[in-house]
């Protein structure tokens, strides 16, 4: 079985125009593993590298035919560099991610044969109400490292954190309102900035027993990242349990983020 896996990886590279690498795979079937270096990098959309100042990405990678976990880890490390990853146009060829001290992971596998893996990512680690996941497959060769940029994973959405008020606040009228709004990467939002909350949307919602019964949009608090508003109170309500909800939209860039704390009513 080894051997016809690597007699058709031979002949696929054959007709690739890869002659040395069609006679490497073969003289490689039914050997001893090979160590096989992957770089894998987990960047938030529209952003930077999920570095270990948001808490890092854990990373696993798995046989995709047999469900075995080949390496996993822990990415932490820098953001990268902003004005190579945002600012300057990417050329074919030239690399983005992989500068000093960014963040990312550096798995040594040991293969025998090309194999078919998923790779997966889970992060921001430092915030629970922000955790995206994304998976990729991709084929690996035995020996062929994949280093530089890597395999890159990319998580959609916003870190949202309610700051005031307080989870289980008893509230009676209206309230105020300030949540912190960031990047996946921890990158700060303002107007004008080069993550642009005048593109974004940021809005409080007041539910009771699952219902929107109130809605308020948050505005810039004059301090990077942050945004504030007051939300109201419907009068007739039962006492009970209220949750607020912080909602940030940016459909243009696929990006929506979320984080909701329990509140009560008030007497």
């Amino acid at each position: 079985m080894l051997r016809e896996t690597a007699r058709v990886t031979a002949l696929a590279a054959t007709l690739l125009g890869l002659p040395e690498m069609a006679c490497d795979v073969l003289a490689q079937a039914g050997a001893e593993t090979i160590a096989t270096r992957v770089v894998v990098r987990v960047i938030g959309r529209d952003s930077k590298i999920i570095g270990s100042g948001v808490g890092g990405a854990q990373v696993s990678i798995v046989d995709a035919r047999t469900g075995e976990t080949l390496a996993a880890g822990k990415q932490e490390g820098g953001t990268g560099d902003t004005d190579r990853i945002i600012s300057t146009p990417h050329a074919r060829g030239t690399a983005t991610y992989d500068t000093e001290d960014a963040a990312g992971l550096t798995a040594e596998l040991h293969l025998n044969e090309p194999t078919i893996v998923n790779i997966s990512a889970i992060g921001p680690l430092g915030h629970p109400q922000a955790i995206r996941s994304a998976t990729k497959q991709v084929l690996l060769v035995p020996g062929r490292h994949v280093e530089g940029d890597g395999i890159v994973l990319e998580l959609h959405g916003f870190i949202v954190e309610i700051l005031v008020p307080e989870p289980l606040t008893p509230v009676a009228s209206a309230f105020d309102v300030t949540a912190r709004v960031r990047m996946m990467c921890g990158c700060v939002i303002e107007p004008g900035g080069l993550w642009d909350a005048n593109e974004k949307e940021f809005v409080a919602r007041l539910k009771e027993n699952g219902r929107v019964v109130s809605t308020s949009r948050l505005e810039y608090a004059g301090e990077t990242s942050m945004f504030r508003g007051t939300v109201s109170v419907p009068e007739g309500g039962r006492p009970g349990d209220l949750e607020l909800e912080v909602v940030v939209s940016d459909a243009a860039k696929q990006n929506f983020g979320r984080h909701a704390i329990p509140l009560s009513r008030g007497g």
